[in-house]
């Protein structure tokens, strides 16, 4: 799972897997963008084997509840505002994972109760504090906490990008718990605790009024860093400046929203001119110049772009049909895209390597040649969004030559933007 994951997306960064204890009982919590993209991403890159908390209405009845329970380790739970009548079965997935964390096991919960694609943490329920002090009660375990940040570029698109930032472990033995007597009022301070530790692992935006000017002032800010270190900055260095910017937004918003309006108002009128022209922002920030060695790689690559296109078109273009075909709702889009691919590229390659194998007598042959085949699709992949940058790159040099003024305006207009971003930054840093 772990290479259909590194394949369906561009970019895939996994950073604190240090933090993660070699043995459990450990509760895993994560904020949940993408219905069943998240628990695939986390159950492929967690060693332990986790059990899944889902929502009943997801699982269906019967045969296919115990098909999910039995094949994927999904443990059902019935939530009151969806399925009242079921919400008494509760009291028995509670003891389920009792035993199981009691059992030095593992559980995967998204404490948010709820799956929406948006870059916060919205208010977390209490359950994973209440089964980690049930735990520890019912079993005499002590139950370690750690708190997962998924961040998608978009979790519904083929080769978008994903950071996966695991946190330090949450103990439930800290003073300040311990004085507490009341159960609930304990079990809301732990959620509390676990709320910010999720807040520090992922982007999380107080308003999402400010989504839109956040998107645009984190492209151009990615963009100025690329250009400034030389290459493309990596997932951590993206996070980092990311969270900083939604620093920013936020003490803007509470302190002075009219920089808010300034700086929104600029990088709309900057990005509809570029627009009209047909230049993007990222080729803008790396101007008129194409490396030698990016033609180097269009020129040398193409034998390798024609052997993996060829090789690889029928089960990418099958894909994309049924998935067209199947309608799928947006929150559930990226996982089943993941699926069918998955499954049209294994019956492709087992297919070939049997066929391969029986021509040549020998089963390496056939394996040999499709970990070529699929190492050409990855790179096919890389020509392709190569070849699109470089068409950028060519009609911004097509407006060089044919209206200069006009290019140099926008490289003017784009820097005063940046200014703006820069300036506002350094004063509130500023005591």
């Amino acid at each position: 799972m772990r290479l259909a994951l590194n394949s369906y997306f561009k970019k895939l960064k996994v950073s604190g897997i240090e933090n993660i204890p070699k043995e459990g009982p450990i509760i895993f919590v994560a904020n949940h963008p993408s219905t069943l993209m998240d628990p695939v991403v986390i159950g492929a890159i967690v060693k332990p084997q986790i059990y899944f908390l889902a929502a009943a209405e997801f699982m269906g009845g019967g045969l296919q509840t115990w098909l999910m329970g039995s094949l994927f380790n999904m443990i059902p739970v019935y939530r009151p505002d969806t399925l009242p009548e079921k919400s008494a079965k509760n009291s028995g997935i509670f003891e389920k994972c009792f035993n199981h964390l009691g059992n030095k096991g593992s559980i995967l919960i998204f404490p948010e109760g709820s799956s929406i694609t948006e870059k916060r943490l919205r208010p977390l329920k209490t359950g994973a504090a209440r089964i980690a002090y049930g735990a520890e009660k019912n079993t005499d375990v002590k139950v370690q906490i750690i708190p997962i940040g998924l961040n998608y570029s978009d979790p519904h698109s083929f080769q978008s990008e994903l950071f996966v930032n695991i946190g330090k472990p949450i103990t439930t033995g800290s003073v300040a718990l311990n004085a507490v007597e009341d159960e609930f009022e304990k079990a809301r301070m732990l959620t509390d605790i676990i709320s910010e530790k999720l807040k520090d692992n992922l982007i999380h935006l107080e308003d999402e009024r400010m989504d839109a000017l956040f998107e645009k002032v984190r492209k151009v800010s990615n963009h100025e860093l690329q250009s400034v270190i030389g290459e493309k900055p990596d997932l951590i260095e993206i996070f980092k400046l990311s969270q900083e910017i939604t620093e920013g937004l936020s003490f803007y918003a509470k302190k002075h929203p009219e920089v808010l309006d300034i700086i929104s108002r600029k990088l709309d009128n900057y990005i509809k001119r570029a627009s009209f022209y047909g230049i993007t922002d990222a080729s803008l920030s790396k101007g008129t110049q194409v490396s030698w060695w990016d033609y180097c790689r269009i020129l040398f690559g193409v034998p390798i772009f024609v052997f993996g296109y060829a090789t690889n078109a029928i089960p990418y273009f099958s894909s994309i049909w049924v998935f067209r075909k199947l309608k799928v709702e947006t929150s559930f889009s990226g996982s089943i895209g993941l699926s069918i691919g998955v499954i049209f590229y294994l019956a492709w390659y087992i297919g070939w390597g049997v066929f391969l194998s029986q021509l040549a007598h020998t089963w390496w042959f056939g394996m040999s040649v499709l970990i070529v085949v699929y190492l050409s699709g990855r790179v096919t992949l890389q020509y392709m969004s190569l070849l699109k940058n470089i068409q950028q790159q060519g009609k911004l040099k097509r407006l060089f030559k044919r209206n200069r003024n006009v290019y140099e305006s926008l490289k003017d207009e784009r820097e005063e933007v940046m200014k703006e971003i820069v300036m506002y930054s350094e004063m509130m840093s500023k005591p």
